[in-house]
């Protein structure tokens, strides 16, 4: 390469790095119009399909600017926004909490990693602290970029001119004090009671309750242009500084000797063989050595399921640690340490294999629950993990292991959500109902909306017995869910809640009987003939 073409590239580099936003005034206005369609969707509203309606406008947003700038971007990144897409739609159709938790929190990390790595891209190559790095900075980048960019937008709209400084010192000094007015005056009122009813006299004329919310949608309004108007600025800037942590030195280098590490490795190696012996011996040798050993089957089932799959997650903790910490100079001692973790994360599998026995067992004595679900999803992504640390480990690239890691956990929340949680306990306990005759109504019917369907169809085609104990609770859920959709406007929309209505409409004559009523510190009651209960299902709305 010549020199000139050196030379060409720096330039081209340095004019890249001081580049200027070309087009502050549309890029304010689409964080404008972000933060207004947030306000919309939220302010005062459960979530539904606002939550999709707003990543849709987050990823159109950033890709629009984009253009309007001029800009390239990683274009090997935007496979995010296919998951991105996904999860804000899942978030419409689940109500189950924990799916409806995560899909929340893995779409805010997909949209935090894509601005990080929007212009840059390198996504694949992050590890660990990287990624912690981007989760704490893109957030915070969100509320200092802004400034920059409405100020030279402020001087584009107001032209220069007399008095222009003025009126714009006034706008920001008017900005800035009510909200601090609006304290002072809230806690003098509560201070004195003459001059309370002073301040209810000069503000008979107003509906402040209207104004308080006026108030509270502007400021929700102006913080939200604020933050969107960051990120997308945030994304849009190339940085030549940034590097990745591995990049260069090493936070904290290797410390241990290989002999401390073996000695750690070893030690929990034979306490793990012990463990795995006594489970070949016992849970897997079948419930006559159970017996023998003088528990029930039930019993030793029970235990420990959730401390062992903390184990396996622990287990892969360890070894990520040691490895990084660890002095491997010689080939002979990194083959042993590969070994030791080797027959380590083999007996971690053989440890999550008698969790899931467990489980199995347990959930067959007594049923299914969610946190017996979740456990029974998570155990074999927890294995298939185990396979690639191991296939990582021995080829020298356990830095992959946060993209293996990452690609888990979507796995995880992707199966929650094609599970759909609920709807699978009912079918799953209803299978059970029809083998062994129990069922537990209360529980089923504190689940959430996506459980409706099945429980319609119980109430249908159960015995008497267990239709006088969930007709009421079904009774008094639709009560409630009825007020709740009243209640609410289209940004609220969930297609789990309509889908829940509609199949009450089949049970609405078997509701004639039951009087569903709240009351005075809010719970939620249903009488029947044979007596009066609080209700499994209580939702709380405004």
């Amino acid at each position: 390469m010549t020199n000139v073409e050196i030379k060409g590239e720096e330039g081209a580099l340095e004019e890249e790095q001081e580049r200027k936003i070309q087009y502050p005034l549309v890029l304010t206005l689409i964080g404008f119009l972000l933060g207004l369609a947030f306000e919309i969707l939220f302010f005062g509203h459960p979530i539904g399909i606002s939550f999709a309606i707003m990543a849709v406008l987050c990823v159109a947003g950033l890709l629009f600017t984009a253009w309007r700038e001029g800009v390239p971007y990683a274009r090997e990144n935007l496979f995010l926004a296919i998951p991105i897409l996904f999860f804000s739609i899942m978030i419409f159709l689940r109500t189950e909490p924990l799916t409806l938790f995560l899909n929340i929190v893995l779409v805010l990390i997909l949209f935090a990693l894509w601005v990080r790595t929007f212009r840059q891209g390198g996504l694949l190559n992050y590890g660990w602290l990287d990624i912690g790095l981007a989760l704490l900075w893109v957030p915070l980048e969100a509320w200092i970029r802004p400034w920059g960019v409405l100020s030279r937008t402020q001087n584009q709209v107001f032209k220069e001119g007399e008095g222009r400084g003025v009126f714009l010192a006034i706008l920001r000094g008017l900005i800035l004090a009510i909200p601090i007015l609006v304290v002072f005056l809230l806690l003098l009122t509560a201070a004195d009671l003459v001059f309370q009813a002073r301040v209810e006299e000069a503000l008979n004329w107003l509906d402040v309750e209207r104004v308080v919310e006026y108030f509270g949608r502007i400021l929700v309004v102006i913080l939200g242009t604020l933050f969107f108007l960051g990120a997308i600025v945030a994304a849009l800037r190339y940085s030549t500084g940034r590097k990745l942590i591995r990049d260069g030195e090493p936070i904290l280098k290797p410390f241990l000797g290989f002999i401390e590490s073996a000695v750690i490795l070893g030690g929990v190696d034979l306490l793990f063989l012990g463990f795995v012996i006594i489970q070949f011996a016992y849970l897997f040798g079948g419930e006559a050595n159970i017996d023998a050993a003088g528990y029930t089957y039930a019993e030793y089932a029970r235990r420990g399921f959730g401390e062992l799959v903390a184990v396996g997650v622990l287990s892969l903790a360890l070894i990520l640690g040691l490895a990084a910490w660890t002095k491997r100079e010689r080939r002979a001692s990194n083959g042993w340490f590969n070994g030791l973790s080797v027959l380590l994360v083999l007996q971690v599998g053989v440890i999550l294999a008698s969790a899931l026995t467990r489980l199995l067992l347990y959930e067959e004595a007594y049923g299914f629950t969610r946190l017996r679900t979740y456990t029974h999803i998570f155990i074999p992504w927890m294995g298939a993990l185990l396979a690639v640390f191991i296939t990582l480990l021995l080829v020298g690239k356990l830095r992959g292991f946060v993209i293996a890691a990452g690609l888990g956990a979507m796995g995880f929340v992707l199966t929650l959500n094609l599970m759909k949680i609920d709807a699978f306990i009912v079918d799953r306990n209803v299978a059970r109902l029809e083998e062994s005759g129990e069922v537990d109504v209360r529980h089923l019917a504190g689940l959430s909306e996506e459980a409706v369907p099945g429980l319609v169809d119980l109430a249908q085609g159960s015995s008497d017995e267990v239709r006088e104990d969930l007709l009421p609770e079904l009774a008094c859920w639709d009560a409630q869910l009825e007020a709740q959709l009243k209640g609410q406007s289209w940004p609220s929309t969930h297609i789990s809640r309509l889908a829940a209505r509609n199949a009450f409409q089949e049970l609405q004559e078997d509701f004639d009987g039951f009087k569903v009523y709240q009351e005075e510190w809010g719970l939620w009651m249903v009488r029947s003939p044979e007596g009066e209960i609080t209700c499994a299902q209580q939702i709380w709305y405004r």
